[in-house]
């Protein structure tokens, strides 16, 4: 607490620090056990078995090496077996043992909702709960929550629903003093972290800081000049002309002051879109040509690289990585599809068809939308010519490069940007490999049909229906908060799935994919998270639907702010299913006016429709 108070150090973990280091060797067995005829040695292991447990799930040196994990596996496994027999009640051994033990609270069932209404009330008001407890018990007065900071910032992704989606100032509050706290540490006096170490970590600290709160205070003049010194350090320290005269990142290791000094690690990878991220977002917002002009030239780089056959390359495919200074996709020794990066565990995370791949997809249309240079959508129609050629005889391992081995991997990277393309510009030649290859929220964008998108959010309100305690008492990394589900074998096998935060994030504000990367979340609801909800069908330039269900016994009085649609004169109504009109009017939308106010009938299902005036 006294380094807390002073302010000084990197990070606290108060969470983890004090077992972490002497877990990691695995051997010997950390704490030190009693003899195992002790009537203390099945507490013992109980401690034991969570650690194991907790480390397995957070460490990529123990959950992707096979061995390692079933070693950490097999002990924590029976460990709780033993601790089990000796405490048959106590509920965390319950469902480490694969019990799936309901959380306290849970919504009841409404037979006057629909379903998709029941359980999005059911998943919203348990991860508005989960967060609210991290807030209430964890987050310390610095804003830390107690893993690491580079975990802690990035809470707010699966926040995103709530954060961005409605209007709750507590988790307004306890995002700003998070970001507060990163911001004013000694290592971001430079505007971004003094540590040196690979773009994937340097650039979650800005990133995910300045983002959310660009978001929540869009107008506030500091977070604008934060932004600003990203570009400002880019161009003194981070990118440069390689040998074509384009401009580039020169390497995945670097901080605010220099660069990392390894030859080997000399590359621009769609990672270092993570760099530029609140860049491309304040371009977004303002459409400012100062900022359009040095991110157009970045990204022309990739545009260019693209639309080459370079190093083997499909052409039109975004690839992964680009040489310093050459220019040249990928590395010799994996051709265009890798850099080579010797000894890194995380080299996938700069390989196709990562993640990164996918953001880049997304910068490369948002430079459309925002120059109309056609070179930057052509990434995106090739991709989806090829995806066209895909044949299950053609998916072969054998063949990792070639056109038919990339054509069936083309979703990973490309479907984010064919939804939020469609959903901007009403194009629909695309419809087909939507509903080939989308889930959920995006197909029903496209046909209205919720019989998927209702399976997907039941099951999500399943997930977080059961063993809060592995939400909340016992999580002890913050970017794992909502892991346990797909992540602990025991209870993978009950067919608990994988929560999804951003089907939640979609379904509010009407975005079809990631929020990290441009995102045109439509809609923000001003009120609280509970006892609603919500689900936008329609999120264009000109139009917007969704509808709405309120589970409280008396009217409710809310507002929502548009954030795609246009400036301009709107006729909007709010009616039943029926068909009976409740409300409707004329508003005027402009940069400085965006919000419509609203009442809400109690229990009755209703849809609020807007649409540009000629």
């Amino acid at each position: 607490m006294v380094d807390l108070k002073k302010g000084t150090h990197e990070t606290h973990r108060y969470l983890h620090r004090f077992f972490e280091e002497p877990t990691k060797p695995f051997t010997p067995a950390f704490p030190t056990p009693p003899a195992e005829s002790s009537p203390l040695f099945p507490l013992w292991a109980f401690y034991r078995a969570r650690f194991l447990t907790w480390f397995m799930i957070e460490d990529s040196g123990v959950s992707r090496v096979p061995e390692r994990r079933k070693n950490f596996l097999g002990q924590s496994e029976a460990y709780f077996d033993l601790a089990r027999r000796e405490y048959p009640e106590n509920p965390i051994l319950r469902i480490y043992g694969g019990e799936n033990l309901p959380a306290p609270g849970l919504s009841a069932w409404d037979e006057r909702a629909p379903a998709w209404a029941n359980h999005k009330r059911r998943a919203l008001e348990q991860l508005h709960r989960i967060i609210l407890w991290w807030i209430d018990e964890r987050q310390l007065p610095n804003g830390e929550f107690g893993g690491k900071w580079g975990d802690d910032i990035e809470m707010w992704r699966w926040w995103s629903s709530i954060l961005l989606g409605f209007d709750d100032p507590k988790v307004h509050a306890g995002q700003e003093l998070l970001a507060r706290g990163n911001l004013n540490r000694p290592g971001m006096a430079q505007g971004y972290t003094s540590h040196l170490t690979d773009v994937e970590h340097t650039a979650e600290e800005t990133a995910d800081t300045l983002t959310p709160l660009m978001h929540l205070e869009p107008d506030e003049p500091e977070w604008r000049t934060r932004v600003l010194k990203l570009l400002s350090l880019a161009d003194s320290v981070w990118w440069g002309e390689n040998a074509r005269g384009q401009l580039q990142f020169k390497h995945i290791d670097f901080n605010a002051s220099k660069l990392g000094s390894d030859p080997g690690r000399t590359y621009d990878t769609g990672y270092h879109v993570r760099v530029m991220q609140p860049v491309l977002l304040l371009w977004q917002r303002t459409n400012e040509p100062a900022l359009g002009a040095q991110l157009t030239r970045w990204l022309k780089t990739w545009a260019e690289a693209s639309a080459g056959t370079e190093n083997g390359k499909p052409a039109g495919v975004v690839p992964p990585a680009l040489q310093w200074p050459s220019g040249i996709p990928g590395s010799v020794e994996r051709r265009w599809v890798a850099p080579h990066l010797e000894g890194d565990p995380m080299v996938n995370l700069y390989s196709w068809p990562a993640y990164s791949v996918a953001a880049m997809t997304l910068s490369l249309l948002q430079a459309h939308v925002q120059t109309g240079d056609p070179q930057f959508l052509e990434p995106l129609v090739k991709m989806a010519a090829l995806r066209r050629t895909a044949s299950p005889e053609s998916d072969r391992e054998d063949v990792i490069g070639s056109s038919d081995w990339a054509a069936h991997r083309v979703p990973l990277v490309l479907n984010d940007a064919l939804a939020k393309w469609r959903q901007l510009s009403g194009d629909r030649q695309f419809d087909d490999l939507l509903r080939a290859d989308a889930t959920g929220y995006k197909r029903y964008m496209l046909d209205q049909d919720k019989g998927q998108l209702t399976e997907d959010l039941g099951e999500m309100a399943r997930s977080l229906s059961f063993n809060w305690p592995m939400f909340t008492d016992e999580v002890r990394y913050t970017d794992r908060v909502l892991s346990f589900p797909h992540a602990w074998p025991r209870t993978v096998a009950t067919g608990l799935r994988r929560i999804d935060a951003n089907l939640l994030y979609s379904t509010v504000t009407g975005d079809p994919g990631s929020v990290l990367h441009y995102p045109i979340n439509g809609a923000r609801w001003h009120t609280l998270p509970t006892e609603i909800a919500v689900l936008v069908a329609r999120n264009e330039r000109d139009e917007f639907a969704a509808e709405l269900f309120h589970f409280g016994s008396e009217k409710r009085q809310l507002a929502v702010s548009f954030l795609v649609l246009e400036p301009g004169v709107y006729r909007w109504r709010l009616v039943t299913s029926a068909g009976e009109r409740l409300s409707h009017g004329d508003v005027t939308l402009s940069p400085a006016h965006r919000r419509l106010d609203l009442t809400l009938p109690s229990r009755v299902l209703a849809r609020l429709e807007l649409e540009r005036k000629p």
